[in-house]
């Protein structure tokens, strides 16, 4: 009997062994669902100008401290931020082409995902850890495109989870965790809410330090989490750009043409966003139905939180993977009672097994599955043809046509414009360009005539390339000097027949 037994729990114990935990497994799920829809990753024109910047900077091994892409800005300064993650992506894109692409981005969001499932079951039972996790990766899983801000994602976990960690035991600030800050302000933009959030649990300390035990004194605590936010901030100018990367993105947040035409930049539109209901409908019912309370900081916190979404849905993702981890500890007891049976089913056993980290043999399994799950996108060649931001058709056109002259371009056409070798008229970096350009482009764009006729007479332009749909299109084809020479699905192009105007 003794045998049998002992039998039983090797044979248990290797099988635990084999089976990867739920860490592995999110990340897994989440990195199939983002391969299954592989293209979906790519409809972004600024991916196009992030591998094109990147190609610029290993090319001349230096910044480019000057717009080298665009003919309506020459010599306009520059400010390239995110140019380590500009870096990887055109070193990823030269060696291994659009499907390089597309595994380099899912792999990052499934990382993120892994670790943020991996923090939360630190402080929350398996169950409501895994049923957060869902909901932030259906908030997440639109935001999943080839750019930047993907790339920091994991970053975004760590140094949040870091900080979290530390607060929710009354530690000291994690000073290890510095670097993570250096490498993010030269990733993207997001850094700066990293920056904002060590400062208001810097805030949070001094008010409230006596929740933990390790908890000192308002003064202390004030005087080693202002070192730490002091600190994060010297790591934040750690860019060739010192302070000018601070400042860029904060430009951003001045510029009203930006905020009422760009997407990211809108606020969420609840019929295409059903992530966000379910964030809505999952707070008002843990709040109302369970009983469970958070501390009003960190309330204050996430309602924050809720409120940068809704003023901008770019911050959505900041919401999904902050959110959980900024209440998991406060609710953590209340969600552990709630679910806690005098006698565990099978399936909650299951379920904590799972929790445990992985050994070694289901770290292999998991990597051999993922290089499975990734071998139908490396094995099949893509190339990209005419879709809603490559004009393919539309610049081969132009070429065969031979246009000469500067190019008046819709924004959205930019970045495979600049990919392409063509010099732009505007393209997705909007800080270079300035509010005011961007909003006579967009009147333009839309339709305004003499805003338009304007800008062609001022930038000289000898031919067009915008969207069928754009009013300036249906402008064009009335105005004087002017005639179509090509229209398909994607673009429409026209160009200038009389000379003595250029």
């Amino acid at each position: 009997m003794v045998r049998a037994d002992r039998s039983r729990l090797a044979a248990e114990f290797a099988w635990d062994r084999m089976i990867p935990c739920w860490p592995l497994l999110a990340g897994l799920a989440v990195y199939g669902r983002l391969l299954a829809e592989r293209m979906a990753l790519l409809n972004d024109p600024d991916t196009y100008l992030h591998i094109a910047a990147g190609r610029w900077i290993l090319v001349h091994r230096a910044l480019p401290l000057h717009d080298p892409f665009s003919h309506s800005m020459p010599g306009a300064e520059w400010v390239s931020s995110e140019w380590v993650a500009q870096i990887v992506l055109a070193a990823v894109y030269d060696q291994f082409g659009w499907r390089g692409i597309i595994v380099l981005t899912a792999a990052s969001v499934a990382v993120a995902v892994g670790l943020l499932t991996h923090f939360l079951l630190r402080r929350v039972p398996p169950l409501p850890a895994l049923i957060a996790v869902a909901a932030s990766v259906v908030l997440l899983e639109p935001h999943c495109l080839a750019r930047p801000h993907v790339l920091a994602l994991p970053v975004l976990v760590l140094w949040s989870a870091a900080l979290l960690a530390a607060r929710d035991a009354g530690r000291a600030p994690p000073f290890a965790v510095l670097p993570l800050m250096a490498l993010w302000t030269n990733l993207h933009g997001s850094f700066l809410f990293g920056l904002a959030f060590a400062a208001f649990l810097a805030v949070e300390a001094v008010l409230s330090p006596g929740l933990q035990p390790g908890s000192r004194s308002r003064a202390a605590e004030a005087r080693r989490w202002s070192v730490f936010v002091l600190a994060a901030i010297a790591a934040a100018l750690l860019t060739p750009h010192g302070l000018g990367g601070i400042v860029q993105p904060i430009r951003l947040l001045s510029m009203p043409a930006l905020q009422t035409t760009f997407s990211e930049w809108l606020s969420p539109n609840f019929q295409q966003s059903p992530g966000l209901e379910l964030w809505v409908l999952g707070a008002v019912f843990v709040g109302f139905a369970t009983g469970i309370r958070l501390p009003p900081m960190r309330l204050l916190l996430l309602l924050g939180l809720i409120h940068m979404m809704l003023q901008h849905v770019r911050h959505a993702d900041i919401l999904a993977i902050v959110g959980p981890l900024a209440v998991a500890a406060p609710l953590g007891p209340g969600l552990l009672a709630l679910t806690r049976s005098p006698v565990p089913s099978r399936l909650a056993t299951w379920m904590t097994r799972l929790a445990r980290p992985s050994g070694s043999p289901a770290a292999a399994l998991t990597v051999a599955i993922a290089v499975a799950l990734t071998l139908p996108t490396v094995l099949r060649p893509i190339v990209r043809t005419d879709d809603a931001i490559t004009p393919a058709a539309g610049l081969a056109a132009a070429q065969r046509l031979a246009l000469a002259g500067p190019v008046l371009n819709s924004q959205s056409f930019g970045g495979y414009l600049i990919f392409s070798g063509v010099p732009s008229f505007i393209d997705g970096r909007i800080e270079l360009y300035g509010n005011d350009f961007l909003a006579r482009h967009v009147a333009a764009e839309s339709g305004s005539e003499p805003v338009l006729q304007q800008l062609l007479a001022r930038h000289r332009i000898g031919w067009t390339l915008l969207l069928p749909r754009s009013g300036a299109a249906g402008v064009m084809d009335r105005l004087p000097g002017w005639e179509r020479v090509h229209a398909d699905d994607r673009a429409v192009i026209h160009r200038r027949t009389d000379p003595a105007v250029r």
